[in-house]
């Protein structure tokens, strides 16, 4: 078994489980629409499970929301996990078991292999069914008293507008507009002038909320993945000219991440973080 880890991402929308060795290559992979229930979560997984026992001793897991140190899931509003213990239910296939949120995950890969390895403060970015963050600090994730950076879930009370992934997360295009992110997509692409001006509004949204945190954390670099990059250049111009409204550091730098597989490769290193983190 070696080097190689079982990672699972447990999206909003979309389940994906992988296998990696040490080079963060995907030696199998398989997917599948994240259920509904926690019953058919439980049977989903013991069933996609099975073709990567005895890959590994390790599975490393990123989820759309918080743990509690025992693995119980505090908060996830996209999935039918609130509840559940992930470690027990891991357990009964691996020996050791890793959780975090997808955000920190990906922020880990970031600082293990990107440009947060050099960078003192930036800002991570999961944009997908819901929006998800993670704070970096010197290297270190920023976690509060433990359940810190629930981006999504800022508000401009004086606006009215309610929280930032009730606005442009994927569910609420579909709530707003009756219409999924990818067929939205699919209309920009053929020029369709209502679609676009739709991925204007969420575009303004969007950075209108990450100005705000720029002003707080004052982030040398912004990474953004998610389902809502692959619509990027419909969004780009009106999220720079809104993050570019910042008086603090002019010239933020923003990173966009479309690999399919940016959170998996985060969770290889999740059980290595501390030892990692101490080197840099």
């Amino acid at each position: 078994m070696g080097s190689n880890r079982v990672c699972i991402d447990i999206g909003g929308t979309k389940m994906l489980f992988a296998l990696l060795d040490s080079g963060q290559n995907i030696l199998k992979w398989r997917d599948l629409n994240t259920p509904k229930t926690a019953a058919a979560f439980r049977s989903a997984v013991k069933e996609s499970v099975k073709e990567f026992v005895g890959s590994s001793d390790t599975v490393n897991v990123a989820i759309p929301g918080r743990t509690d140190a025992s693995g119980k899931v505090l908060f996830s509003p996209n999935t039918p996990l609130e509840g559940l213990n992930i470690k027990n239910e891991m357990g009964k296939w691996f020996k050791h078991v890793n959780v975090d949120n997808d955000a920190n995950c990906f922020a880990v890969y970031e600082i293990c292999r990107g440009p947060l390895k050099k960078a003192k403060a930036g800002l991570v970015l999961v944009w997908g069914t819901g929006v998800g963050g993670s704070i970096v600090i010197n290297h270190r994730i920023y976690r509060g008293a433990g359940l810190a950076s629930e981006i999504g879930h800022i508000r401009l009370f004086d606006r009215n507008e309610g929280y930032l992934e009730s606005l442009v997360g994927g569910n609420a295009i579909i709530d707003k507009y009756r219409i999924s992110g990818l067929d939205l997509h699919n209309l920009a692409l053929k020029g369709d002038k209502k679609a676009r001006r739709i991925f204007e509004t969420i575009g303004r949204t969007f950075g209108r909320y990450v100005s705000s945190l720029v002003y707080v954390l004052d982030p040398e670099i912004i990474i953004i993945g998610g389902s809502f990059t692959k619509s990027w250049k419909f969004m780009a111009r009106y999220v720079r000219e809104e993050i570019a409204k910042s008086t603090i550091r002019k010239g933020v730098a923003l990173k966009i991440v479309t690999d399919k597989f940016y959170v998996i490769k985060g969770c290889y290193f999740l059980d290595d973080y501390e030892k990692i983190y101490n080197k840099l």
